[in-house]
């Protein structure tokens, strides 16, 4: 009997809908009748007419649009919450998040895929990705943050602390008091499996994601505050009217004064505002970006609007896919779990998926989900993935 729940949350949806298979009918009545706790959540949502409308609206829009519109009722009204609220039961949470919440829906139609009646994943299971990077200073030396470390001096004065996760640079000398002194670059590099914060000398703070670079220097000088960067990277730029803050990446350049921003460059550089304004530029040619907006430069800059929530789902601990394909999808996790990806079988390279989970899970539970979303079968193997379709 399979326990389960995003298993158990997919049967009690083919239910509610009507498309159980005898099969699949069996393992969910055997479910109902190992305890009265489950027997009291499946009751709960099958008894409320509200939730079978929602179930039916977003399995034929989307599932996360259902879950906003059920956000947006009245608790009271909200009979299926209400009572799994007051049962209290973990397990009777997760069915009506997975079921109801729509953690996860193909943007287009399913196959007729045999359903499996286990979980999707077998083998061993990866941790989570956690706070970890490398620090080079300006002399060559290497410093593991991963390990932890203590206050390090630069040569020029600059003093380096490290704490749980965040690296911040301060230097007590003023522009103009170093104004000939060459400036010393150090680079931050944050492996798979990894995420660190920075704190540059001027107050900006830099959230480096996975697989990603940032060479900068200790202090900046007087006519501006350049960085490169290789991977993603937010920032929030401490306000200097009087030095542009730049990034450079795969030969792009953006450029601001004081501003929250997104930049993603590990294919094409997409660089996303979420507070103030940015320049583009590239070749020759640039674009002011305003909140809510995004540019791809892929040759040209191309301006449209962002999507936001994904654009820093990262950033603020979160896996989050919008019509996003599978291979996408892959090689995020492949990001964060520090994993190589196999694929077998017909990959359905045209189909497009949609959810949001913590980053903060085991792969196999990122895994199950988006198992019961692609229909696809996912084996572990120490740090290599196997998905077969």
């Amino acid at each position: 009997m399979s326990s389960n729940p995003y298993h158990i949350a997919d049967l009690i949806n083919k239910h509610l809908t009507g498309t159980l298979t005898v099969q699949e009918e069996e393992v969910l009545e055997q479910w109902i009748a190992a305890n009265e706790e489950n027997r009291a959540a499946f009751e709960a949502i099958q008894s409320d007419t509200q939730a079978r409308i929602d179930m039916d609206f977003f399995a034929r829009l989307d599932m996360e649009q259902a879950w906003e519109k059920i956000a947006r009722r009245p608790e009271k009204e909200t009979g299926t919450g209400h009572a799994l609220r007051r049962l209290g039961i973990a397990v009777a949470a997760v069915v009506f998040l997975a079921v109801v919440g729509g953690w996860w829906y193909g943007t287009t139609p399913k196959t007729d895929a045999p359903e499996v009646a286990t979980a999707n994943v077998t083998g061993n299971d990866v941790m989570p990705g956690s706070q970890q990077a490398v620090l080079k200073l300006s002399d060559g030396r290497t410093i593991d943050l991963a390990a932890g470390a203590n206050a390090v001096k630069e040569r020029d004065g600059t003093t380096i602390t490290t704490a749980t996760g965040e690296l911040t640079y301060v230097n007590r000398q003023q522009p103009d008091e170093t104004a000939s002194m060459e400036l010393l670059y150090n680079e931050l590099r944050v492996p798979k499996a990894g995420m660190y914060n920075l704190t540059l000398s001027d107050g900006t703070s830099v959230w480096l994601n996975a697989m990603s670079e940032l060479r900068f220097p200790t202090r900046f000088g007087n006519t501006d505050r350049k960085v490169f960067l290789k991977g993603e990277a937010y920032f929030e730029v401490a306000p200097d009217a009087s030095r542009p803050f730049k990034v450079e990446a795969n030969g792009t350049v953006v450029e601001v004064l004081g501003t929250h921003f997104n930049i993603n460059s590990y294919n094409a550089v997409t660089t996303t505002v979420v507070e103030g304004s940015v320049k583009v530029i590239h070749a020759e040619k640039s674009e002011l970006l305003k909140p809510g907006q995004q540019a791809r430069v892929t040759g040209d800059i191309v301006v449209e609007p962002a999507d936001m929530r994904k654009a820093i789902a990262w950033k603020n601990g979160d896996f989050y896919f919008r019509s996003d394909g599978i291979v996408d999808i892959m090689q995020q996790l492949a990001r964060w779990y520090d994993l190589s990806v196999v694929y077998v079988g017909d990959v359905p390279y045209h189909k497009g998926y949609n959810g949001n989970i913590s980053r903060d899970v085991n792969l196999s539970e990122v895994l199950d989900i988006l198992g019961f979303a692609t229909r696809a079968t996912f084996k572990i193997e120490e740090r290599k993935v196997t998905v077969q379709f």
